[in-house]
């Protein structure tokens, strides 16, 4: 099964934002590293899809969803990621838009 979300531009850009407050210390906690290591696949993803709309993007296509697709595994450790990350000191918008992103992933996960 596969979750779909659909953000916008600016969305896209706080949530690949939010990828970068975290600290990357290693740890040695099994739990943590896959975590880890699930949501570096999940950066990956949206950093990319992130550049393809900076490159194509243009006064027309300012306010388009896009659509991305999740597995179940990334889908949750994606949820937990905008939990955490939106205890941090971030501005309002940014903390309004992780925890959308984190209502919509737990609706379909539930």
């Amino acid at each position: 099964m596969k979750i779909k979300i659909k953000l916008s531009e600016k969305q896209v850009n706080t949530l690949v934002y939010s990828f970068g407050v975290m600290p990357k210390t290693p740890t040695k906690d099994r739990a943590v590293k896959v975590a880890r290591s699930v949501l570096d696949k999940v950066a990956l993803k949206f950093k990319k899809k992130q550049l393809d709309i900076q490159q194509g993007g243009n006064l027309f296509t300012r306010d388009k969803k896009h659509c991305f697709t999740l597995e179940l595994v990334e889908a949750h450790y994606l949820e937990q990621f905008t939990i955490l990350v939106s205890e941090h000191p971030l501005n309002d918008y940014d903390r309004n838009v992780l925890r959308f992103i984190g209502n919509n992933l737990n609706q379909q996960l539930a």
